[in-house]
C-alpha cells in the first residue's frame, strides 16, 4: 500500500514522452511488460465520443485514448509534442508554424496530413458546430497547409500561449473524410490516431478499447485493451476495485480516500491541481458593490476548517485568487486568516453594523457546493455574516442562478493557462462572465500578457493582474482539490495530469501472471 504525490519524477515522465530528455525510461527498476487488458472504473456515463464536444469526466480518458492533438498538456502543465514534432512564432506572435510527423495513419490506416489539421480547426471554429475548443481559438484567422507535414496558422491578435490552445482537450484531430460526413456518427464512432482504437462502446456499461498497433511511438501502447467500466454506485465501484476486480478507480471521492490508498495492494494518487469552489458575489447588486463587503466575507472564511472537513485534508488553502499554484506565472498569495471580529468591524465600516442577512444559493451537484454553504454559514456566523442556504436541484440552479443570481456557489475546473482561467470568467468580455466586475486596467494586463512573448516581461504582467485580482476580491476562493485516483500495485505509470484531461495510458503496463 502507498501513497504517491505528484513529483519531479511525473514531470521528467511528461518531458521524455516529448522527446525531451533522451534516455529516460517510464519504468521503476524493470522494463514495461507488454499485454494484458486494464479495467478502469467510473461513475458518470460516457455519453458521447464526440471528440469536438464532450465534457464528461469518463470521457475525457476515453479521447486521450483515442484521438491525439498538435499538441498535449503533460504532467508539467506544459505543452508537449503530440501530432506536432515542434512549433516556431514569429517575432509578435500572430503566426505559428506546426511541422508534424511522418507516417502516422489514422486507425482505418488513411494517412494523416496537414489537410486533417486544417478541417479540424475549420469545423472547431465553424460556429454552427458544437465545439468546446473554439473559445480558446477565437483569435485563429486562417489555418493554411503549407505542404503535406507544416501547418501555419495566423492569427489576429497576438497569442503567445497558442500551443496551449492547440492542446485542449477538445482539439485533438479528425480527418477530413469523417468531417465531410455525417458529423452525428462522432457520437458513437471514432477514427483517431490515438494509441487505442475503439472496439465496444455501450454507454451504460461498458466502454472498450485496443492496442493502435500503428501507434507513432514504436512499441506502445503496452497494454492489449483498455476497458471503461460503469459503476454509478459508489458503494460497488469501491467493492469491486479493493476485490481485485477492476484496476484503476478513475477518480476517488475525498471521504473514501483514506481507506482505499491504505488498502492492501492499492497505490493512492493526490495530485496537487486547480479545481475550486468560488462564492459569486455580483459587484452591481447590493451589498456586493462594496468591496469591502466582499472582503469581510473573505476573513470570515476558516479555509483550513474548509480543506479538513470538506476535502478530508485532499487540498490546500487559496486565498482569493482563481488562479492555481501550478500554472505558468502564478505569484504567491498571502494567507487570509479566519478573523470574524475584523470581518465584523470592516462589515460595520460598510454600513452594517448589526451583521448582514444574505440567501446563498448552491446547487445539489457536486455535493461540495452545498458542503461549502454550510461550513461557511458556520464560519461566518461570528462575523457577523446570517447565511440562509438554499440547496436546489442543479437543473434549476443552471435555469434560474447560474450567471443570474446574485451570491451563489460557483465550481470550476483547472485550465492551463493564467490567459485561459482570466478569460474564461474575469475579464470583461470573459466567456462566463458570472460577477459583473469590470476592470479596464485588469482587461488591459490580460491582453497584454497574451500578446507578450518574453517570459519576463509576462511573469510582470501576470503578477500586476493578480495583484489586482486580489485587492479587488471578485471572488471568494477557499481551496484547491487535490485530483484522487488509485490504481493496484501491479498496474505501472498509471497517473493523471493535473488538468485531469490527459492520461498517457500508452506508457501504463501490467506486471503479467
Amino acid at each position: 500500500m502507498s501513497h504517491f504525490t505528484l513529483t519531479r519524477r511525473h514531470v521528467l515522465m511528461g518531458m521524455a514522452a516529448a522527446g525531451a530528455i533522451p534516455g529516460a525510461s517510464f519504468a521503476q527498476g524493470s522494463e514495461p511488460v507488454p499485454g494484458g487488458t486494464l479495467k478502469v472504473s467510473h461513475s458518470t456515463r460516457i455519453a458521447t465520443l464526440n471528440v469536438l464536444s464532450n465534457s464528461g469526466p469518463a470521457e475525457y480518458p476515453c479521447m486521450d485514448m483515442l484521438y491525439s492533438g498538435l499538441t498535449r498538456m503533460g504532467f508539467d502543465n506544459q505543452p508537449q509534442p503530440d501530432l506536432a514534432t515542434e512549433w516556431t512564432a514569429n517575432d509578435d506572435a500572430t503566426e505559428f508554424t506546426f511541422s508534424l510527423r511522418e507516417g502516422v495513419t489514422f486507425h482505418d490506416g488513411t494517412p494523416f496530413t496537414a489537410d486533417d489539421v486544417v478541417a479540424t480547426y475549420e469545423t472547431i471554429l465553424n460556429p454552427d458546430v458544437p465545439s468546446a475548443a473554439r473559445s480558446v481559438l477565437t483569435m485563429v484567422e486562417s489555418v493554411k497547409a503549407v505542404d503535406d507535414l507544416t501547418v501555419k496558422f495566423t492569427l489576429a491578435a497576438p497569442f503567445a500561449d497558442l500551443p496551449y490552445s492547440t492542446a485542449h482537450a477538445n482539439a485533438r484531430i479528425l480527418s477530413r473524410a469523417a468531417l465531410e460526413d455525417d458529423i452525428s456518427k462522432l457520437d458513437t464512432t471514432a477514427n483517431g490516431t490515438g494509441p487505442f482504437k475503439l472496439d465496444t462502446y455501450d454507454s451504460a456499461r461498458m466502454v472498450r478499447l485496443v492496442k493502435n498497433e500503428n501507434y507513432y511511438k514504436p512499441g506502445q501502447p503496452y497494454l492489449d485493451a483498455v476497458e471503461m467500466m460503469l459503476f454509478p454506485d459508489l458503494a460497488a465501484e469501491t467493492a469491486n476495485f479493493l476485490s481485485g476486480e477492476t484496476d484503476v478507480m478513475l477518480t476517488v471521492q475525498q471521504a473514501d480516500y483514506e481507506r482505499i490508498a491504505s488498502s492492501s495492494g492499492i497505490e493512492g494518487q493526490q495530485i496537487g491541481a486547480g479545481r475550486y469552489v468560488c462564492v459569486v458575489m455580483r459587484q452591481d447588486q447590493e451589498p456586493w458593490n462594496d468591496v469591502r463587503v466582499r472582503k469581510a466575507l473573505g476573513m470570515a472564511i476558516d479555509r483550513q476548517l474548509m480543506v479538513d472537513i470538506i476535502l478530508e485534508g485532499l487540498g490546500r488553502p487559496a486565498y482569493d485568487s482563481i488562479v492555481a499554484p501550478e500554472l505558468e506565472f502564478a505569484t504567491d498569495k498571502p494567507e487570509i486568516a479566519y478573523d470574524p471580529e475584523g470581518a465584523r468591524a470592516l462589515l460595520a465600516e460598510a454600513g452594517y453594523p448589526d451583521g448582514l442577512d444574505v440567501t446563498l444559493i448552491a446547487s445539489d451537484r457536486p455535493a461540495i457546493r452545498a458542503q461549502a454553504a454550510i461550513v461557511m454559514q458556520q464560519t461566518a456566523a461570528a462575523a457577523g455574516f446570517n447565511l440562509e442556504i438554499r440547496t436546489m436541484p442543479h437543473d434549476t440552479y443552471l435555469a434560474e442562478e447560474w450567471m443570474q443570481g446574485d451570491f451563489y456557489i460557483g465550481y470550476w475546473g483547472m485550465q492551463p493557462t493564467i490567459d485561459a482561467t482570466y478569460n474564461l470568467l474575469l475579464t470583461s468580455d470573459a466567456s462566463y462572465q458570472d460577477t459583473e466586475w469590470k476592470n479596464e486596467e485588469f482587461d488591459s494586463l490580460i491582453q497584454q500578457g497574451r500578446s507578450t512573448a518574453n517570459p519576463e516581461e509576462r511573469a510582470e504582467i501576470y503578477a500586476q493582474a493578480q495583484a489586482l485580482e486580489l485587492e479587488d476580491k471578485p471572488y471568494i476562493v477557499p481551496f484547491f482539490e487535490d485530483v484522487l485516483t488509485a490504481s493496484r500495485e501491479n498496474v505501472h505509470e498509471w497517473s493523471v495530469a493535473p488538468i485531469s484531461r490527459f492520461y498517457f495510458v500508452e506508457d501504463v503496463w501490467m506486471d503479467q501472471a
